[in-house]
């Protein structure tokens, strides 16, 4: 007896994901434009589920939405914005790692080692491309580990726009030493700690930085 065949992912879903993920990464910077066609070479789609791909990237504040003749871009930050998205991203993600460190488990904390990225010798080249992977999986699996209502609400209200900024401030040679002592922080148990690693990484003038790039 083969099991249950698993229903199949309308093709504007599939697309709308693979281009979140894309824009969240950096793949696709801001200002970048969303050509139809061409994104529906790329993925192997008619350019009606692109369209409707893009409409909902619009819904979530990636993309601007283009006119009659020109297409749909990668939204991006402006001043005002970037320091807004910059305190709700503070707010929510001391949360996230303190509650995660207190309701940790064993097999979690396992978890979340893996994702720390290996450590790159200096002067070597970093892949920022798996850098931002990283640490976007391992942001998210702090919301497992927290295990909140409220923040897993928080986070789907502003968590497509909060992680591209994540993206956007990244710095990929940091990424890594900050992630190994967060990893141990919340390993050990240990909110206050976890925190404080936290607001250091996501201080203001790093966000500040990332805008004058």
């Amino acid at each position: 007896m083969t099991g249950e065949q698993q229903p199949r992912v309308p093709e504007a879903t599939r697309v709308q994901s693979l281009l979140r993920q894309q824009i969240i990464e950096g793949v696709r910077q801001p200002g970048s434009a969303l050509v139809e066609r061409a994104i529906g070479e790329e993925f192997g789609v008619s350019r009606l589920p692109v369209r409707q791909a893009i409409q909902g990237l619009v819904a979530e504040q990636l993309v601007v939405p283009g006119g009659a003749r020109s297409a749909a871009v990668v939204r991006g930050f402006d001043a005002e914005e970037l320091e807004a998205l910059s305190v709700v991203h503070a707010t929510l993600e001391r949360l996230v790692v303190r509650w995660a460190a207190l309701r940790r488990s064993a097999e979690q904390v396992e978890l979340l080692r893996e994702l720390v990225p290996a450590t790159v010798a200096d002067g070597a080249t970093v892949d920022a491309a798996a850098v931002r992977r990283s640490v976007l999986d391992f942001r998210a699996l702090l919301f497992v580990m927290a295990d909140s209502e409220i923040l897993n609400e928080l986070n789907q209200l502003v968590g497509a726009r909060v992680t591209q900024v994540i993206s956007h401030a990244l710095q990929p040679a940091e990424a890594g030493p900050y992630l190994e002592a967060l990893y141990r922080a919340i390993a050990i148990g240990d909110p206050d700690l976890a925190e404080t690693i936290m607001i250091e990484y996501i201080a203001p003038q790093k966000f500040a930085r990332s805008q004058a790039d």
